[in-house]
């Protein structure tokens, strides 16, 4: 409804109930666009961030939309080997590939205050990725690991050697989400 107003047309949605008055009001409100093995919702997924950051922009970000990313951490050979797979997947391969640092030298670090996307960006100017940066990153190592994450947090495990970090990825506050008055 949006767009096509946006397009000219008159648009009248007729609801009965409050916005986000279903499941939306329940939802987690986060989104990606990480999908290894399905290419057409990866697709999918990259055309819906594009609008949702479009909107963020039109409207001073006032649903707090964020790119902290999803991350898959593993302590575990087989779950290093699963990350590793990402590598080559062609999904991910389509909207700015997978960028792979094995030691601490990459000089990259969350913070969960950091504006939206500066992850992302930060390892792009690093070797990855396009405009929006790598769909992904791999760091490979314990060494790899800490030094972009710090310290990690108790619920985590000590001896994780693999994080796979989906970088277009993170939350959004629905309730916030300008409505248009026409």
């Amino acid at each position: 409804a949006h767009y096509l107003a946006r397009s000219g047309a008159s648009v009248l949605l007729v609801d009965s109930r409050p916005p986000l008055s279903h499941t939306s009001s329940l939802s987690t409100e986060c989104y990606r666009n990480f999908f290894p093995g399905s290419v057409p919702l990866t697709a999918f997924m990259q055309r819906s961030v594009d609008l949702l950051e479009a909107r963020a922009a039109e409207c001073d970000n006032a649903f707090g939309l964020n790119r902290r990313g999803y991350w898959f951490l593993s302590a575990s050979e087989e779950g290093a080997a699963q990350h590793a797979l990402a590598l080559s997947d062609p999904g991910l391969a389509s909207c700015g590939g997978v960028s792979h640092f094995s030691d601490a030298s990459h000089g990259l670090r969350y913070r969960h205050d950091a504006p939206t996307g500066a992850a992302a960006a930060a390892a792009a100017a690093a070797g990855g990725g396009g405009g929006n940066g790598p769909a992904a990153m791999l760091f490979s190592g314990r060494e790899a690991v800490q030094a972009y994450v710090g310290s990690l947090p108790p619920f985590l495990a000590a001896d994780a050697s693999s994080l796979l970090v989906a970088s277009r990825a993170g939350r959004e506050t629905a309730e916030r989400q300008p409505r248009d008055s026409r």
